[in-house]
């Protein structure tokens, strides 16, 4: 009889190495948008392929999401960031510093962002000033803490931010209001496809980009028809994606498969909310793969597309982490 350790040893293995099981593999690390609920994390998508790890936007509990994931924090060194809006950077210092003096991480962090980004990371950096003074010693060396940032300036055009072992990153314009300057992402890697948006609301550019790719991970924003008619919420919905301007994308772009990240909702609390807003999508003519995201779902993407939910990680026993270096 196999015991349960060796049930959840396997279970383990199995999970771990999905990313063989795809061409590329989504972790969608945190879902949610500056609210606070009990489901949804701040937003951060992992993007793997055989050949690199690349993650989209640090939000709250980003370190905690990846832990959760089951991905080791100190491989993910390569960051993407969309715009500079709180939610979006705020696990950023975590993600920089805990894995460091707790992991032994040595790689430094390599981040990519709108113009701006140099100035938050030097402020993040005097932020934790006490950190770099005081805590290096001869196995925790400050050089591991160094951070090279690469800021990308773009007008109308898309440009090619990253292209190194088959993967390539694009970055394009979008339209987030007082989040501007903003940007969304193209990643092409092992024959597969994903575009994320990013905060913005509709925009034909995102479409002819996303053109037939396997996955489009769009944001999303709705309220209660009440609020909505109301105005209050005006501001909101004008720089984020409603139900049916997202419809309107996936129609155009026709992917594999569309998923729902960055998920804001008013006055439409928890699955029920969810539901409103897939109904609001296929209400408005979109009948293709739809997934409205939850933290650490994880997708596989290949010649077929699968999608795991965050329950399949539930029995998963803990890492076993290096000896504690600070």
């Amino acid at each position: 009889m196999i015991s349960r350790s060796v049930v959840l040893l396997l279970a383990q293995c199995a999970f771990l190495l999905c990313p063989l099981r795809a061409q590329m593999t989504i972790r969608l690390v945190g879902t949610g948008g500056p609210e606070l609920t009990p489901e949804r994390a701040g937003i951060a998508t992992l993007i793997q392929t055989p050949a690199v790890s690349l993650l989209f936007d640090a939000g709250r509990g980003v370190l905690d999401g990846l832990y959760k994931s089951r991905v080791r924090p100190q491989d993910v060194t390569r960051v993407f960031l969309t715009h500079l809006h709180n939610d979006h950077i705020e696990g950023l210092p975590t993600l920089w510093i805990t894995p460091w003096f707790l992991l032994g991480r040595q790689t430094k962090l390599e981040i990519w962002g709108p113009p701006g980004t140099s100035a938050m990371i030097e402020g993040m950096r005097r932020m934790y000033a006490h950190d770099l003074k005081n805590r290096p010693n001869p196995v925790l060396k400050r050089e591991y803490l160094d951070i090279t940032v690469h800021e990308i300036a773009l007008r109308s055009s898309p440009a090619i931010a990253y292209d190194v072992s088959g993967v390539k990153v694009t970055a394009f314009p979008v339209e987030h209001a007082d989040g501007d300057p903003a940007l969304g992402y193209r990643v092409d890697g092992s024959g597969r496809s994903v575009v994320l948006t990013g905060d913005t609301t509709y925009r034909d550019n995102i479409a002819a980009l996303a053109k037939g790719v396997d996955v489009i991970i769009s944001n999303v924003v709705a309220g209660t028809s009440e609020i909505e008619k109301s105005g209050a919420i005006d501001a909101i919905m004008a720089k984020l994606m409603r139900p049916e301007q997202a419809a309107a994308l996936f129609h155009a772009a026709e992917p594999r498969m569309a998923v729902f990240s960055h998920v804001v909702k008013k006055h439409l609390p928890g699955s029920q909310g969810d539901q409103v807003i897939l109904n609001r999508v296929r209400s408005a003519g979109y009948n293709g793969p739809l997934v409205m995201g939850l933290d650490r779902m994880t997708i596989l993407v290949g010649a077929s597309i699968e999608v795991l939910e965050p329950s399949d990680l539930a029995t998963l026993p803990d890492f076993d982490w290096p000896d504690a270096t600070f």
